[in-house]
């Protein structure tokens, strides 16, 4: 999957970094972002910064889901709002 991982970062997808360059590649946009002085340079960076941000969040999410397959059941109170009418 080499050429279709290297077509995909061509057009900006994050998904064929590891995480490890995922994380190195944030930090240093960081640092550029902070380091900017230009407030449209700022903007773009930052909008780069939180699709960075949404991809480690997809990628933990799905760790998640992986590591806990069967989430547990919804516990209900004795007394609340939410309960249904049935109890």
């Amino acid at each position: 999957m080499g050429i279709f991982d290297s077509i995909a970062r061509g057009l900006g997808s994050l998904r064929p970094l590891s995480d490890a360059e995922l994380e190195d590649e944030r930090e240093a946009l960081r640092q550029r972002y902070v380091s900017s002085g230009d407030v449209n340079e700022a903007s773009k960076l930052y909008d780069e910064l939180h699709r960075y941000d949404e991809e480690m969040t997809r990628r933990a999410n799905e760790a998640y889901a992986r590591e806990n397959p069967n989430p547990p059941e919804p516990r209900h109170r004795e007394h609340g709002w939410y309960l249904p009418n049935d109890d």
